[in-house]
């Protein structure tokens, strides 16, 4: 793997995270908090991704932040977003498909941050180079 395959790789992430906000949005509207909150927690985190994915360098006003900050930044936007749900499923419905659903949530939260982690730290699993800032 290289970093412009990591880059586009976040870039679609991004974009997806994107298109599901936007999705939920129009389908459900923003009229009640927990739809604004996972709303807002889906586009926060998609666009943090795509900004990660199209540029190396994003001026942060009299400093710069390198493309590994800003996904890790979004990676972990998602994963607290996802634990938070995972966890409201698990109170809401604490059986059957609530039960499965909101693991499913808290096992995604997990990956996420450990990929939040691996970009912040810059390559503790993975090749160092790869989160090289050109």
């Amino acid at each position: 793997m290289t970093t412009e395959t990591l880059q586009r790789r976040l870039l679609g992430g991004g974009l997806v995270a994107l298109l599901v906000a936007a999705s939920l949005l129009t389908l459900d509207g923003a009229g009640a908090t927990l739809n604004q909150f996972i709303v807002g927690w889906l586009a926060a985190g998609g666009a943090l991704l795509v900004v990660a994915g199209l540029q190396n360098r994003f001026p942060l006003g009299v400093a710069t932040l390198g493309w590994p900050k800003l996904a890790a930044a979004g990676l972990a936007i998602l994963s607290i977003g996802s634990s938070t749900v995972g966890f409201l499923q698990l109170f809401v419905a604490p059986a059957g498909l609530g039960l499965l659903n909101g693991i499913l949530a808290v096992l995604a939260a997990l990956v996420l941050a450990l990929g939040a982690l691996e970009c912040w730290l810059g390559g503790v699993l993975l090749d160092e180079e790869l989160f090289a800032v050109e």
